[in-house]
This record gives structure tokens, sequence and C-alpha cells, in this order.
């Protein structure tokens, strides 16, 4: 073998390396990403269930009132945006799915199928077509 061709392997060899080096800081790196935005779906979702459970507590007695209630109505709303973009995340493969199915699969299932939630999901107009997208994955009909 001549010199060049041992420069050559070398070269080629170095490459790989530095090939392989590359990969193995991106593959980490997408991990590390998918957890920030798994924390942030948590964190998102905690605040919105809070904030309507606050508002419900502190508001209990005046359900009838129009304006109480239009504020509650608004929590819920916020709190179903909250999973439907942690819906939407999850159809976009930006979090790990498997985590997220075991995460959340409870959760969705008993938000879309409370009743008082039937509004929100039921029909051709709802806005929370991630969320209903993923409940019929994770539920189908039998």
């Amino acid at each position: 073998m001549e010199t060049s061709e041992i420069i050559t392997l070398i070269i080629a060899g170095a490459s790989l390396i530095t090939a392989m080096y590359s990969l193995s800081n991106s593959i980490s790196h997408k991990k590390l990403i998918k957890g920030q935005v798994e924390i942030q779906i948590s964190n998102r979702i905690s605040s919105a269930r809070n904030r309507r459970d606050d508002l419900a507590i502190k508001y209990k007695d005046e359900l009838s009132n129009n304006i109480v209630s239009a504020i509650l109505d608004s929590a819920d709303e916020d709190f179903l945006t909250a999973y439907d973009e942690a819906c939407q995340k999850y159809i976009d493969k930006k979090v790990d799915k498997e985590r997220f199915k075991k995460s959340y699969r409870n959760q969705i299932k008993a938000i879309v199928e409370n009743k008082n939630y039937n509004e929100y999901y039921n029909g051709p107009q709802s806005q929370y077509k991630a969320t209903t997208t993923v409940y019929s994955e994770w539920e189908p009909k039998a």
C-alpha cells in the first residue's frame, strides 16, 4: 500500500469518526429538545388546571351568575386548549410518543368522555381536533 492510500484511509477514518460523533450529538440534542417540550406541556396543563380549579372553588356559590359562568367557561377552554396543544405536539412527533401516551392517556380519555365537555368535543365544529384525533387513535371504537 502506498503512502497516499494510507493517508486517504486515515482521512476517511477520521471523517467517519467525526460523522458518528456529530450524529450522536444530534440524537442527544433531539432528546433534550423533546424533554423540554414535555416539561412545557406538563407546566401548561398544570397551570390551566390550577386556574380552572381555583376559579371553580372561588365562585362555587355563584355559578348561576352569567359573568362567573363565562369566566369558568374561559378557564375550561384554556384547560382544554392546553391538552389540545399537547396532542398536536404528539401528532407532530415533537415528544416521545410512548412516554406521552403513558402520561396522558387516562387524562385525555377522562376529558373527552366527560359529559361536562360534550359541547367542546362533539360535532364537526370542535376546535379541539388534535385531542379527538389522539383519543381516537388510543381508544378505537369496538
